[in-house]
């Protein structure tokens, strides 16, 4: 994930916050001011997808977009900025090569006619940027009477991390001369430098169009790299303790947690040893390293009679997976006579097993720390919002949940948001700023109660203050067979909106029923998971929302979202347009000397205060409570068994 700030001469300056949710898609927010008549800046969601990794036979094939949503105000010069490209870029030895083929904004050059004008005359229709209606948007890709061919060659030199750069753009600044007549766009041709001292920092100059000087700073986080991982050594593996000095189940309990490993309890009996784990609420280690922690935990301090160490995953009280390995192939990888693929063929594996003797009530203490930024704005090209939260959840009996959240509201700039403009007659959330604006505020108070009626399926019922916005009740059922990599939710859900002038209070006039269907498809390993929701929004909108969410290791997770709704009667500004979206990345900390509890930090940029396409912002989603301690996230990190 990347931020960044560009500078042209005194024409532009563009925001820019890019995340990489998937190796082949990277998504960009983007909000862009300039000098105009309208005073207004101009907001933009990038796209760029690789339909081919570069290798030796041949280069990297890119399809992207500038501004591929179009949404927002429709104003003559609006758009100015909206273009799509398709590009092949390959690398020999120290030198990047790069060429391309732009429409809209990227093909203002015109040196060929539209290759797609075959498809029918919109293909052919010229794209004026001071024309009605707007030509950007999903109706605008790739139309135009002309497009243009742009290029590039990178040098890196023998300086670490400095490269010269000399490019052909296709862009002929076609709304700027609109708006200024006389004004000259200057030669095709940029020349720079870019320079990354540091791993999370960019630095570039540049003399562009041989007339404006360019200048910019990014700065990036990359979990692959830049995670903070747990490096604490793995447990040893001794000689098998003698009959008369084998520590009780109580005492493994005790020491597997004082190794910060969250065990909820432990059993023997005859040649079985078992360790109940709730991974949700760590997730800073791999599964399988977690589960092979306990195991070796077990082979040490177990009886000598025990022979199958069984470690049981889940989370609320209810499983989500059995994993039992046997004792002797721990004691052989100890001392490096086995592996994990070794341990894997003879590894057990099962979706339930019977509940530990006793349950020990759990209360955990947490912290959130988030930083949200608005990109989407017409009136202003960045708002934010930040935001600590202390969360409280206990579960004094197996299956029942209590939460609570108390929220710290930092000062904001909310009132900045375009949908004040024109208040709407039933705000959805585009009276967040008078939620804001309290110093503090109950953000959640709520009971579950979680169930596993059959194998595969689990439900929830859920009742109280589900968030900052909104108190009710609902329901939730989730239908995943043991071993899929496939997920069926619904929920359904009757609530009220809050008075932000109160605590607890909430108006029994202004009811919303809202729910969706949603379909979980996980990737091998179940570090990457792509969920469709259909269903009825806070608005009482009808629509759909696509999400990626991807974890790395070190527990950090980076999610993308978009919604697309009809539109809510009486609640959406005409400047919101009906589009939601987001990203966000979430990094997990360690309690530490100026933090005294764990908990996340999160940096997000997305769409705030708007009415279209909001959902419930659910307290415990039965999918996010499944998924860390699943079948999925273990098989898919099992090389870390023994690290």
């Amino acid at each position: 994930m990347s931020g960044g700030l560009t500078a042209l001469g005194d024409l532009h300056r563009h925001y820019t916050i890019s995340a990489q949710p998937l190796p082949w898609l990277e998504v960009t927010a983007r909000n862009s001011a300039y000098p105009g008549y309208y005073g207004l800046s101009e907001p933009g969601l990038d796209l760029k997808l690789r339909l081919r990794r570069e290798d030796e036979r041949g280069p990297a094939l890119v399809i992207g977009g500038r501004d591929v949503t179009g949404s927002g105000l429709d104003l003559p010069g609006k758009g100015r900025f909206a273009g799509e490209y398709i590009a092949l870029s390959r690398r020999w030895w120290d030198l990047d090569l790069t060429l391309g083929m732009g429409w809209g904004t990227l093909g203002e050059g015109g040196q060929l006619r539209n290759p797609l004008r075959f498809l029918g005359g919109r293909f052919r229709r010229d794209r004026d940027p001071s024309a009605w209606p707007t030509t950007r948007g999903p109706k605008a890709w790739f139309t135009g009477e002309r497009v243009a061919l742009f290029g590039g060659v990178e040098w890196h030199t023998p300086v670490d991390g400095l490269s010269l750069k000399l490019e052909s753009s296709g862009d002929r600044f076609r709304a700027q001369r609109q708006d200024e007549p006389g004004f000259d766009p200057g030669s095709r041709y940029s020349l720079g430098l870019s320079w990354r001292p540091v791993s999370w920092a960019d630095l570039g100059v540049a003399y562009e169009q041989g007339r404006r000087l360019m200048l910019r700073l990014s700065v990036r986080f990359d979990p692959a790299v830049d995670a903070d991982r747990p490096d604490r050594p793995p447990p040893g593996v001794g000689p098998r303790p003698s009959a008369g000095s084998t520590l009780s189940a109580d005492a493994i309990a005790l020491v597997a947690r004082s190794r910060g490993l969250p065990v909820r309890a432990a059993h023997i009996e005859g040649e079985m040893a078992t360790l109940w784990l709730d991974p949700a609420g760590s997730g800073r280690m791999p599964l399988a390293r977690e589960v092979g922690d306990a195991a070796r935990l077990l082979a040490d301090l177990a009886p000598p009679q025990v022979e199958r160490l069984r470690v049981v995953t889940g989370a609320g009280g209810l499983d989500t997976a059995s994993v039992t390995l046997l004792r002797r192939d721990l004691e052989r990888a100890a001392n490096h006579r086995g592996s994990a693929e070794e341990i894997w063929r003879t590894t057990q594996f099962a979706a339930t097993a019977e509940p530990p003797p006793d349950w020990r009530p759990r209360l955990d203490l947490s912290t959130r720390l988030v930083a949200g930024f608005d990109l989407a704005e017409l009136g202003t090209a960045l708002a934010q919002r930040t935001h600590t939260d202390v969360m409280l959840r206990t579960e004094p009996l197996r299956g029942l949940v209590l939460g609570g959240g108390l929220r710290i509201n930092a000062p904001g700039d909310l009132q900045l948001l375009d949908t004040n403009a024109v208040p709407a007659a039933q705000p959805v959330r585009s009276d967040l700023p008078r939620y804001a604006d309290r110093p503090l505020a109950i953000d959640h108070a709520y009971a579950a109660w979680l169930t596993k009626p059959a194998d595969g399926l689990t439900t929830r019922l859920s009742a109280g203050h589900l968030e900052e916005m909104y108190a009710g009740f609902g329901a939730e059922a989730l239908l995943q067979p043991f071993t899929a990599r496939w997920a069926l939710g619904l929920d359904l859900n009757q609530v009220w909106k809050r008075r932000p002038e109160s605590l607890l209070a909430f108006d029994r006039g202004d009811a919303r029923g809202t729910g969706h269907l949603s379909l979980y498809w996980e990737s091998p390993g179940a570090d990457t998971t792509t969920a469709l929701r259909l269903g009825r929004y806070l608005g009482g909108d009808w629509g759909g929302t696509v999400e990626v969410m991807r974890r790395f290791d070190g527990g950090i997770g980076l999610t993308a979202h978009a919604t697309w709704t009809e539109g809510p009667d009486g609640a959406q500004s005409r400047f919101g347009g009906r589009m939601d979206w987001g990203l966000a990345l979430v990094v997990p900390i360690a309690a530490s000397g100026w933090l005294p509890v764990g908990g996340t930090v999160e940096t997000a940029v997305r769409t705030l205060g708007r009415d279209a396409g909001q959902r419930l912002q659910q307290p415990l989603p039965l999918y996010d409570l499944r998924v860390p301690g699943g079948v999925g996230r273990l098989t898919g990190t099992w090389s870390h068994l023994l690290e």
